[in-house]
């Protein structure tokens, strides 16, 4: 339900400050510099793909933790340029990310609000880009842990190949970036020196499907993306995800129950004359399937890229273009920011009736920035106007959304591990396996 006439308003001071959006801001005007210097489209798309997989190196072997505490970043943890563009990309997604740091990269937990004022007291006020005193503790920590450079642009011209682990054997080697063939290339194949296996990048998000669907079934605290239900500000992974991960793997078992290799499905696609993420995309709607056809595609939008995160990190360009466009890396003036907050008020209250609104370019940087805090979002998204507000940034997914896009989903009450929880929206995407009768 919309929150009361009397509920107070979450543009307060300790919901989301001013500094912190001014500092949101300053950050990215440092973002949208960086992107500036790989403005080529070809060079871009590399550019986020190395800092995607750099992204990844820092939540392994830079914040890697043997507790799951939330606590501050220490200085030699400072991310890297690009890789706090890609952090911040992933934050932009708030129940994914939420689900991440819950159940597929825990060390995220220890993240409760993105390091702006780590990123911003390391930059120098000369250019656009780190202090290299400032930064130095961490550019040695980074280059000692991963083996590659500290600089997001020397990285682009010195690092020339990635660990690329291969989905038949799992055996890892460096592969180059670059070339014909090269990873950053739509065309990447390879062939793996061990299994003699060639395999591209349909051949990796095709494994990243299996390994997660084999994962959940092995792990009943694991969960495939999307599958969760978010209960106030909590995860819950045991209401419905065994049910919908037993669905999934039933299409893809055979007669005496063992489930498809990845060599197996390789072999299947190719008789089907298609690419595998398209023959598994198949196989989930068969009439036999359980599972609810208009929400296949969000249950495979995780794995429409090769990394192991759910999120698409390139999509947050586009936030950070607008913003420089309408003049505010610069910092807004004191009215402007209240116009925002006012604003922000009216699309939450507006987005409890529709299941999907585009928000403004104001009320935009408040709720990005809101989301920043994913531990203050959840509770005060539930406190405030009682449903969950995701985002899809612009341009993620095959459906190729246009603009920024809200979901709105009911915060679920009570649940069956057969039946999908009541939901009072309009919004069908917390529905993923078909109403069935208890059993």
């Amino acid at each position: 339900m919309p929150r009361s006439p009397t509920a107070p308003k979450i543009r307060s001071q300790s919901n989301i400050p001013q500094s912190y959006v001014r500092d949101h801001l300053r950050v990215l005007g440092t973002f949208f510099q960086l992107i500036q210097a790989n403005a080529d489209e070809q060079l871009l798309d590399e550019f986020f793909q190395r800092s995607t997989y750099r992204l990844q190196l820092w939540v392994e072997k830079i914040i890697s933790t043997s507790d799951e505490e939330q606590k501050p970043l220490q200085d030699r943890e400072l991310p890297p340029l690009d890789v706090a563009l890609a952090l911040h990309s992933l934050m932009l997604s708030p129940r994914r990310y939420f689900e991440d740091s819950m159940v597929r990269f825990k060390q995220l937990k220890r993240i409760n609000e993105y390091p702006l004022s780590m990123i911003l007291a390391a930059l120098d006020v000369n250019k656009m880009g780190y202090d290299e005193v400032k930064c130095h503790l961490a550019a040695e920590y980074w280059r000692t842990r991963t083996g590659f450079a500290f600089d997001a642009i020397e990285s682009m011209r010195v690092d020339t190949t990635r660990s690329v682990q291969c989905p038949f054997c799992g055996k890892t080697e460096d592969i180059l970036w670059n070339g014909a063939r090269g990873f950053a290339q739509a065309a990447f194949e390879h062939k793996c020196p061990k299994c003699h296996e060639l395999f591209t990048h349909d051949t990796l998000r095709a494994g990243k499907f299996l390994q997660a669907v084999n994962q959940a079934k092995k792990d009943r605290g694991y969960c495939l993306p999307n599958t969760s239900i978010i209960l106030g500000a909590h995860l819950d992974v045991q209401a419905r995800c065994p049910a919908i991960v037993d669905e999934v793997s039933g299409c893809f078992e055979n007669s005496d129950g063992q489930f498809h290799s990845l060599k197996d499905l390789a072999m299947s696609a190719a008789t089907a004359r298609g690419d595998m993420m398209t023959y598994i995309a198949k196989k989930l709607t068969l009439p036999d399937s359980a599972l609810r056809p208009e929400s296949i595609p969000l249950l495979l939008r995780a794995f429409e890229h090769s990394y192991p995160f759910t999120q698409d990190v390139t999509t947050a360009r586009w936030f950070i273009e607008d913003v420089y466009r309408q003049g505010w890396a610069g910092g807004p003036s004191d009215e402007d920011l209240d116009m925002a907050y006012d604003q922000y008020n009216d699309f939450l209250e507006r987005s409890v009736t529709v299941k999907r609104r585009d928000p403004q370019w104001r009320d935009d940087l408040i709720w990005h920035t809101h989301q920043l805090m994913p531990d203050r979002y959840r509770a005060d998204i539930a406190s405030y106007i009682h449903v969950f507000l995701d985002h899809l940034p612009r341009g993620e997914g095959s459906d190729g959304y246009g603009e920024d896009i809200v979901i709105v989903t009911a915060m679920a009450s009570f649940v069956n591990t057969c039946i999908d929880p009541p939901n009072t929206s309009s919004q069908k995407e917390g529905h993923l396996v078909k109403a069935v009768s208890p059993t």
